[in-house]
């Protein structure tokens, strides 16, 4: 990762310089966006390649604290686009996984959600065994669905950004921690995701 390290470093220095033009500082933003990208694929690389070799710790971990992040660095996709977002919960959700497999999932498919999404809303609901993603994007192709799972497949491949393995890690690990995922999406009218967890812990939020 020392070579991103740097170019987010450098991004940052030419970020900050004072002179420079409109049309440089767009260009520095796209080149910090894509450092970003490609630390997450890189993380979340190193994620699946150390949990099948040797598994990795369980903790407790929240899922609404991870929602909340999560979402955080996702907002940023919908800059100058008309996109509305929120998180809601009827429960706090907790599960037992191993530290960044949450992050990565959920990122992952909020990163889809606001790609593909140019006018409308992207929202989130914690329920007391699952999690639900919706968004107003562009949708997906009837039948073309399970084809989104396979490497290097993109819901729209004229559009900038991502690199066509998201789903397919969302799939390894829905898979491997027996989290079920299923997605549901008509074109023109967007997408909603599902994600269980069957063996989670939930407390009803009063409200």
């Amino acid at each position: 990762r020392s070579p991103l390290t740097v170019i987010q470093m450098a991004a940052g220095m030419l970020e900050a310089d004072t002179g420079l033009s409109d049309a440089g500082r767009r260009s520095v933003a796209r080149i910090m966006r894509a450092a970003r990208d490609m630390e997450e694929l890189t993380s979340a690389f190193l994620l699946l390649a150390r949990e099948s070799q040797t598994g990795l710790p369980l903790e407790a971990t929240c899922v609404n604290d991870v929602l909340a992040d999560e979402l955080d660095r996702a907002r940023p996709l919908a800059a100058g686009k008309p996109i509305e977002s929120r998180l809601s919960a009827t429960h706090r959700l907790y599960v037992d996984a191993p530290e960044k497999v949450l992050p990565v999932l959920l990122g992952n498919l909020l990163r889809n959600a606001f790609s593909y999404t140019d006018a409308g809303e992207v929202t989130v609901e914690v329920g007391a065994t699952s999690v639900v993603i919706r968004d107003t994007g562009v949708g997906i192709a009837p039948g073309q669905v399970d084809a989104m799972y396979q490497p290097f497949v993109r819901g729209d491949a004229g559009r900038r950004g991502g690199h066509g393995v998201g789903l397919t890690i969302v799939r390894r690990l829905s898979d491997r921690f027996e989290w079920p995922v299923t997605i549901d999406s008509r074109p023109g009218v967007g997408t909603r995701v599902e994600i269980r967890f069957p063996e989670a812990r939930s407390e009803l939020l009063v409200a």
